[in-house]
């Protein structure tokens, strides 16, 4: 009984010295290795990878890409679902959004939902989604820019006949790319003529396009609405007035109003002139 017993003890310490540390015999009799960490284990069902962006920006008119990384979807779905109205766009490859600008691609691990031609209604956040129990969800944020406009001075310009119309735009953004800019006289492109008389001058920088017309020997057929219009953006305009001989009335009324508010200003702040004038200096 005794050789049994020690038998008995022999045999598990030889089975631990054999297999050294790598395994270690618990109270269940289930081997485990200690080297194995299931918290560190890729996970065999689906899972989501990190995107290569989630917030998107771009100018209008360009197009934007939301790119959803899923490894091992199996039968699972990937569904594209546009934030502001909750409106699923597509399911797979499957699109159920009635505008042609939207598309769905699929290649390898990567679904990427496409917008072409975007518009600033296409901002705002956007969820690429797997059909899992709970399911699984990445969040992304696109930001489309448009470009504005400017046409420096006032909205109302009245100038003589016989002089000269200048007119500068100016369009400021540090997304866009260079693009034309074009001129209209109320309905009517405005470009250079044959004589000289009209120049449309163009200059690009980094972040700036500025756009200058000129009208030289200006007559009242020069007269209109003179917008300004970027390839990707929203127009400014400005109301030009070519007059013959004196001012309009309306004109000679803002002067002699913009006379009369300097000179009640003045009178205002005459008293407080002349007290501090008078103070005995210290």
């Amino acid at each position: 009984m005794r050789e049994a017993k020690s038998l008995s003890i022999c045999l598990v310490v030889c089975c631990l010295v054999v297999d050294g540390s790598s395994v270690v015999v618990a109270d269940s009799g289930v081997r485990h290795d200690p080297h194995h960490d299931p918290a560190t284990s890729p996970p065999s069902g689906p899972h989501l990878l990190p995107p290569p962006a989630t917030h998107v920006t771009t100018r209008a008119g360009q197009a934007a890409a939301l790119t959803c990384i899923v490894r091992h979807l199996g039968n699972r779905q990937v569904s594209w679902i546009r934030g502001r109205d909750l409106h699923v766009l597509s399911s797979g490859p499957v699109t159920f959004s009635s505008d042609s600008r939207v598309s769905v691609t699929h290649r390898g691990e990567s679904w990427t939902l496409r917008i072409r031609y975007t518009q600033p209604r296409d901002a705002g956040p956007y969820t690429c989604q797997v059909n899992t129990q709970p399911p699984l969800a990445t969040r992304y944020t696109l930001t489309v820019i448009e470009a504005q406009a400017t046409i420096l001075g006032k909205e109302t310009l009245y100038v003589q006949a016989g002089s000269t119309v200048r007119l500068e735009c100016v369009v400021r953004e540090e997304l866009l790319i260079p693009g034309l800019v074009l001129w209209y006289q109320d309905d009517r492109l405005v470009d250079r003529d044959a004589g000289g008389r009209v120049s449309v001058v163009t200059r690009v920088t980094n972040v700036t396009t500025s756009s200058v017309v000129t009208v030289g020997d200006a007559t009242t057929a020069d007269s209109g609405n003179y917008s300004c219009w970027p390839s990707t953006g929203r127009p400014d305009s400005v109301l030009v007035h070519v007059i013959q001989g004196d001012p309009p009335a309306a004109m000679q009324h803002d002067n002699s109003a913009n006379g009369e508010t300097k000179l009640l200003l003045l009178l205002l702040l005459l008293p407080s002139i002349l007290t501090w004038t008078l103070l005995p200096f210290t």
